[in-house]
């Protein structure tokens, strides 16, 4: 942090759409943007693997919401320990429902919907999450052409509600899965190929969402030892909640590199501004 250059990005949830690591992963794959959507609406295609432009591409996470004093609020995704089975499960049990609603689903990996939706159907996406560390009533689907969804969405949650998945998560200490989160609606496209040779180095994820900060620095020692084994001149991105940072080593006049090497102050761009 002290000998590489840093170059900031603000990536607010509310603005682009998604998380920061989204963001991040976006961006690396290649995603320009889609005209009339926020970025984040090219996480549809991405997750359902369409490649090709066409019709927009909607995608349906299985979730959590709880309602409390403060709100509903959605369960952090991976926190959900969904298994492949129970997902079946779910799918099975909710299958006859959009028979005859005008919508089409279907399974793409466990705990994730792609959904057909009618053509003038609008929404304004927000990943699970991004919305995971926001207000869930802010981004609850309203918009009119999507009546249809949010009244199949409400027989899902009954349905579930009683479900024998649940009942046994709930033996389980675990979340129940009662709603779907719906995100997407940009057409496809194709991802540039480099981009899966990136590495992602997730040690502090579970605990920077949770906000579990004595378990973050408790962690921090696992991700030294893990930079360590990088080489001298790689660079990393951090990604936060609300910003990006890249951090690269700084192209130098050769005279320079005779020169003893000027420490960065770090906490310039570490520590968050008011």
């Amino acid at each position: 942090m002290t000998r590489l250059k840093a170059v900031v990005t603000a990536c607010p949830p509310e603005e682009t759409g998604c998380s920061a690591l989204e963001f991040l992963e976006l961006s690396a794959r290649g995603y320009q943007g889609e005209s009339g959507h926020n970025y984040g609406a090219g996480l549809g295609p991405l997750r359902a693997g369409i490649t090709q432009p066409g019709d927009p591409v909607w995608v349906a996470d299985l979730c959590s919401v709880a309602v409390g004093r403060e709100g509903a609020a959605l369960a952090i995704p991976d926190s959900l320990g969904l298994d492949q089975a129970h997902a079946d499960a779910l799918f099975e049990a909710a299958q006859p429902l959009w028979n005859d609603c005008g919508i089409s689903v279907l399974p793409l990996e466990s705990g994730r919907w792609r959904v057909w939706l009618a053509p003038d159907a609008h929404l304004r996406s927000i990943s699970p999450a991004a919305v995971s560390t926001l207000s869930v009533s802010d981004w609850w689907p309203q918009e009119e052409s999507l009546k249809a969804w949010r009244k199949l969405l409400n027989e899902v949650q009954m349905l579930w509600h009683t479900h024998p998945v649940n009942e046994q998560r709930a033996a389980r200490g675990l979340e129940p899965i009662n709603s779907l989160w719906l995100y997407g609606g940009a057409s496809g496209w194709k991802p540039l190929p480099g981009a899966s040779s990136d590495q992602y180095l997730n040690t502090l994820t579970k605990s920077f969402l949770e906000n579990d900060w004595a378990t973050w620095i408790e962690q921090l020692p696992i991700l030294s030892k893990q930079l360590s084994h990088l080489p001298e001149n790689v660079s990393l991105t951090l990604a936060g909640e609300r910003r990006i940072v890249a951090l690269s080593v700084s192209q130098q006049p050769w005279w320079q590199r005779l020169m003893r090497r000027r420490k960065q102050n770090w906490t310039n761009w570490w520590i968050r501004q008011n």
